[in-house]
């Protein structure tokens, strides 16, 4: 068989054209692979340490190490390292305004940097003393999440432009793969603080329906121990009457139907104090201020308590909302009444709807606050703080006994109208 003639064989450039192109399809062989590995990360931290890993095995550096701004400060911190422990190099920093540090340009002018770094580098630089590096930065939406870097510190692996080249398109995938985790992060956060809040939603309202049928269960044993009773006797006075009329002893009759009359307009009280507790109808005719001066009218002549209002910041809430507020300080107000055993009620709201509302009620009585034993269907705390937060605020209550309690409520900017 005749040998090939001298032109048939491969000269020396064509053999090291196709070992350079072995070498790059290698090259692009373990960047694929290596970018598939970083994007299967689900948080961000996780895909700056499996990004670090691949680029020091992908790019056969001595060491690579993930720089990232900490949370509160302007340096650049590692936080993750391949081919050189990372415990050591967590004292270490980069200071991105510092003018001898080829890390800091990479980071600070948003572009790769490569070379050899100074006598008077960055700490890290000190510490690992390297022959060379690369580095290249990772930035997406306009903000830097890290510096990718690479070191020759054996001087086996001498790092180029080329590589510089190559790793800032590595670094690109990185940074758009560690974007999308931190967004992933965000949307389950997001979404597990809304699941909390439909079950805090789901809670409330069960609370409510649970309130609700409190009341009608009092309130039905109300009706029926108090008006029903007492109209039932009523009744049995009218008969009473009308048997001594006829037994020609109208004295008597009179007297039992005097009784009687004075029976009846006591349920008529009754019932009329029960539908202001059921739903305060003069809110919608008259407004806050002056339903609640009514009430305190009522206790200043009733029952020789001192009440002192300045709530006309109640009015700026829609006609909704100030029916919920006023609930929650009228039973604060009874609760005072009845067992704080006090002189003098304090109720002030007032607020801005650039600041949210802030409504009061101090009494200087003896600290202690249940609900009142007269026998109508009242609230009670839990309720009082269920309205707050249907009110989109929160109720804080401070007894200090023998000094007075104040309760208060908290409302939102939301909440207030701008006035006209």
């Amino acid at each position: 068989m005749p040998s090939p003639s001298p032109s048939a064989r491969p000269s020396s450039t064509d053999t090291d054209l196709r070992r350079e192109l072995l070498r790059q399809g290698r090259f692009l062989d373990g960047l694929v692979g290596g970018l598939r590995a970083v994007a299967t990360g689900l948080d961000q931290r996780g895909v700056l340490e499996r990004a670090t890993a691949e680029a020091h095995a992908l790019f056969e550096a001595d060491a690579a190490v993930m720089l990232a701004p900490g949370p509160a400060e302007k340096l650049l911190r590692p936080v993750a390292a391949a081919g050189v422990a990372l415990g050591p190099l967590l004292e270490t920093s980069v200071d991105p305004e510092g003018e001898a540090s080829l890390l800091a340009a990479c980071a600070r002018d948003r572009i790769p940097a490569v070379g050899a770094p100074g006598p008077d580098a960055d700490e890290l630089c000190r510490h690992l003393q390297p022959r060379g590096l690369v580095a290249a930065p990772l930035a997406a939406g306009g903000s830097l999440i890290g510096v990718l870097v690479l070191f020759d510190l054996s001087g086996e692996r001498e790092l180029g432009a080329a590589d510089a080249g190559q790793l800032a398109v590595f670094a690109d995938f990185v940074a758009q793969a560690a974007a999308n985790a931190a967004l992933f992060d965000r949307v389950e956060t997001l979404l597990a603080q809304a699941r909390i809040r439909e079950a805090e939603r789901a809670e409330l309202s069960r609370r409510v329906v649970s309130a609700e049928q409190e009341e009608r269960r009092r309130l039905s044993a109300f009706l029926h121990d108090g008006p029903v009773q007492t109209l039932s006797g009523v009744g049995m006075m009218l008969d009473a009457v009308e048997e001594e009329l006829a037994a020609g002893r109208p004295d008597e009759a009179l007297a039992v139907l005097r009784t009687a009359r004075e029976r009846q307009r006591g349920v008529i009280r009754d019932v009329r104090e029960l539908s202001f507790v059921l739903e305060p109808w003069t809110l919608r005719d008259h407004g806050f201020v002056v339903t609640l001066s009514a009430v305190a009218d009522q206790f200043e002549q009733g029952h020789q308590v001192r009440v002192e209002l300045e709530v006309d910041d109640a009015e700026k809430l829609s006609e909704a909302d100030q029916v919920c507020l006023f609930q929650i300080v009228r039973e604060a107000m009874q609760n005072a009444l009845k067992h704080a055993d006090c002189a003098t009620i304090r109720v002030r709201i007032s607020g801005s709807p650039q600041q949210g509302l802030e409504a009061l009620v101090a009494d200087d009585g003896s600290g202690v606050l249940r609900d009142p034993d007269d026998g109508l269907p009242h609230h009670g705390m839990a309720s009082m703080r269920e309205r707050a937060q249907i009110l989109g605020g929160r109720l804080d209550v401070d007894a200090v006994p023998g000094e007075g309690t104040t309760v208060r409520v908290l409302v939102g900017p939301g909440k207030l109208e701008e006035p006209a």
